[in-house]
């Protein structure tokens, strides 16, 4: 492991001290888990703000202050090894060039042998594949392959403005398609040919989302776009300023048992091997940070704890990868030097200025507090299997109605006597559900 700054990091409390004597006064049933566990803090939801602390209340503020002596300090977050970050500011072509050049020759053919999220039969498949092998007869070079095949699909294809099936075997058949489709096609095509490609998809300036591909042939990128005639020399990027690309259907990268994509504009962790009780997100690969947080495939339930670094700046917009596929995770950590997130008591939330939006809740987590908001509003959490005790802070004012849903495992809401409870503020909930007032929090309560 890399040396790493001295970094004070406290235990999870998967119950706390402050509130076990009373959750033990309760018959704390072992259900049968759910076969689906996961919570999805809806990113449309209004946001939550919080007062700020006074210098007496930074405690509270501070993610790293729950303190249990018993455990000795660890210091797990990633350094800053000077890796290039590719940022808000950096242009969406000038990422995608980087992140290719920086992949090696020798694992360019592994990245692009894999279907990625292509759907087709193996029957289906055989049939593109002898058709671009008889296409392309003679030909010597992969860009003469590619050329011809490239100049098929955009000859042979129909935009279409109503609703077709764009998978690629369905457009090889009807010949009609949108971009989409266009994309899978010749995709397909490349891949049966043995030419490193992919599907990327993202925005076409000025007119909107659109989808082309990335082909490796003449030992140089192409950025085709069979829709509307172009293919270009990667590096050129004066050529094709607008095609501006988003997402990747391909893995950039695979270090140490992590996998690496390119996603929502960020360089991503999209698969996690490990089987350790620890995962420490890694700080950078191939040279350039690691911005996000979003895997696309369920990660090891023996992972309870993750250790985030300042490098990650989303945990997925469209799509939050832990709600979907951490179904055990326990407990956050994030360094105080991350300017995007924060964590308190393992929660995730979002930093807006002196405000705090709550992301994220480790599925896996028990018994969960909160920081003070004002207001809980709709689904502030929805969907989440695994709680069974909540502490709402001192400070919130009210709870809305369904401010907690489809929790059905959460028997215990500790509520402060002045918040205000609507009717069906709790739905969805263990059937012995109860609200016990007070505050269980000993944090100094924030007010007006």
């Amino acid at each position: 492991m890399n040396s790493r700054r001295s970094l004070t990091v406290y235990p999870r409390l998967r119950v706390s001290t402050r509130y076990s004597k009373a959750l033990n006064n309760i018959n704390i049933n072992n259900q049968k888990t759910m076969k689906k566990k996961f919570l999805l803090l809806p990113l449309f939801a209004a946001a939550l703000s919080f007062t700020s602390c006074s210098e007496d209340e930074s405690m509270f503020m501070n993610p790293s202050v729950e303190v249990a002596p018993e455990e000795p300090t660890r210091s797990l977050f990633p350094e800053d090894d000077g890796s290039e970050e590719l940022s808000s500011s950096t242009s969406p072509i000038l990422k995608a060039r980087k992140l290719l050049e920086a992949v090696s020759a020798d694992y360019i053919k592994e990245m692009t042998d894999t279907l990625g999220r292509a759907n087709i039969t193996a029957e289906q498949y055989a049939e593109i594949q002898a058709f671009a092998k008889e296409l392309t007869a003679g030909l010597t070079t992969d860009k003469e392959r590619y050329q011809k095949c490239y100049d098929w699909v955009r000859q042979n294809i129909k935009y279409v403005y109503e609703y077709v099936d764009n998978d690629p075997y369905p457009v090889f058949k009807s010949h009609k398609a949108i971009c989409q489709g266009y994309a899978n096609l010749l995709f397909i095509m490349m891949h049966s040919l043995d030419i490193p490609a992919f599907v990327c998809n993202g925005i076409l300036d000025p007119v909107g989302g659109h989808a082309w591909n990335y082909v490796y042939c003449d030992d140089k990128w192409w950025v085709s776009d069979p829709t509307n005639s172009g293919s270009f020399i990667m590096r050129v990027t004066s050529a094709y300023s607008h095609l501006l690309p988003s997402s990747f259907d391909v893995v950039l990268a695979k270090k140490d048992g992590v996998w690496f994509n390119y996603t929502e504009y960020n360089l991503n962790v999209c698969k996690i091997e490990s089987n350790e009780e620890v995962f420490v997100v890694p700080f950078s690969v191939n040279g350039f940070r690691v911005t996000s947080l979003s895997p696309t495939v369920e990660i090891s339930p023996n992972i309870k704890e993750m250790y985030i670094g300042k490098n990650i700046t989303t945990l997925g917009e469209a799509y939050v990868g832990l709600a979907y596929n951490a179904p055990n995770l326990e407990y956050i950590y994030i360094d105080p030097e991350n300017t995007a997130f924060a964590s308190y008591l393992g929660v995730v939330y979002r930093k807006n200025g002196s405000d705090y939006q709550l992301t994220y809740i480790p599925g896996g987590m028990k018994c969960v507090e909160l920081m003070p908001m004002e207001t809980m509003y709709k689904n502030t959490i929805y969907r989440h299997d695994g709680v069974e005790a909540l502490i709402v802070a001192p400070g919130t004012k009210k709870i809305e109605a369904w401010g907690v849903e489809n929790c059905p495992n959460l028997k215990i809401a500790y509520v402060p006597e002045d918040t205000e409870i609507a009717e069906n503020a709790f739905v969805g909930v263990h059937p012995d559900f109860q609200i016990v007032r007070g505050d269980y929090t000993n944090i100094p309560e924030i007010r007006e």
